[in-house]
């Protein structure tokens, strides 16, 4: 039997070694998490920041008009650039990607050439459940079989530019001119339609800058004057209504010479305008007239008949 003293001394030396292993382990933890903070940098103040960035955008959100897209909608996006906007519209304004179709004419090498962050967005687009199209024409939709056979209440078309890099005004308005109408007459067919069984007439929205050498397009009678549509309504286009859109040139963006933060387009007050079928628009002008008339006979004190109403 070993003496009682080597025991004790044994369980001594046990317990000072467990001791120093656990104040090891703990000094390692430390010095772990001390490693991970600097990596990771000030965290503290970027939440606070980040959390301020994002009551200020809701703030902002709160006090704009809401943007003119709904869930019940279908919608196809045409002459996107980085896809941005897309993004926005399915991940930030609907909270849904289905019922989305966002086209670009570029082809999907060419776009991550002009665009460095639109592969990333085209990804977050189709996780959404969009659907994107490379190489589309706006001005030869018909060309496009996918398209076959499909209507969508709202058409849109952001900022469109020929990009034929015309330095003479004249030219370059014509030009742009020729495109505007080609992609009128395009897409009218690809409109809902309620003579067609559609529950609402579909719309084409079109936002260009405003001043020159923009107005010179004359949007408008571009519009009109294919003797398909009307002309429904205009309102100036806000880019803070679409969190995270970042508008982008036709020929791309360069580091140095294009510039961000949307000031390209703020500092020319874009304008969005909406056009519908004619057909749809007379439909709707003849509703308001009955309504109003219905409404001078009632306050003439006409005996209104329920079908009447």
């Amino acid at each position: 039997m070993a003496p009682k003293y080597k025991k004790t001394k044994l369980k001594s030396a046990l317990v000072k070694l467990q001791v120093t292993h656990q104040k090891r382990e703990h000094a390692t933890k430390v010095r772990d998490m001390k490693e991970a903070a600097l990596l990771a940098g000030p965290k503290k103040p970027q939440t606070v920041a980040a959390t301020a960035s994002q009551k200020a955008q809701k703030k902002l959100m709160s006090r704009l008009p809401p943007p003119p897209y709904y869930d019940y909608d279908t919608i196809l996006l045409v002459g996107e650039a980085n896809f941005s906007f897309a993004k926005s519209l399915a991940l930030e304004v609907l909270n849904r990607g289905d019922i989305i179709t966002a086209t670009t004419l570029d082809s999907f090498t060419s776009m991550t050439e002009k665009y460095a962050d639109a592969q990333e967005n085209v990804k977050e687009l189709e996780d959404a459940g969009a659907t994107v199209v490379f190489e589309v024409d706006a001005t030869k939709l018909n060309k496009i079989k996918a398209f076959k056979s499909k209507r969508f209440s709202k058409i849109v078309f952001n900022f469109p530019h020929a990009g034929a890099g015309i330095k003479d005004q004249d030219r370059n308005v014509v030009s742009n001119q020729k495109l505007m109408r080609a992609f009128f007459e395009s897409a009218t067919p690809y409109l809902t339609d309620t003579d067609k069984g559609d529950k609402k007439a579909g719309e084409i929205h079109v936002t260009v800058k405003t001043g020159l050498p923009y107005d010179l397009w004359n949007i408008k009678r571009l519009a009109t004057g294919t003797g398909l549509l009307g002309n429904k309504t205009s309102f100036p286009f806000k880019p803070e209504q679409y969190p995270g859109y970042e508008h982008r040139r036709t020929i791309g963006f360069k580091e140095g010479v294009s510039q961000g933060e949307n000031v390209e387009i703020l500092n020319k007050s874009p304008k969005t305008f909406v056009f519908v079928k004619k057909t749809a628009k007379e439909t709707a002008m003849a509703q308001e007239s009955a309504t109003a008339n219905l409404k001078k006979r009632k306050r003439a004190g006409e005996d209104v008949s329920d079908d009447d109403e």
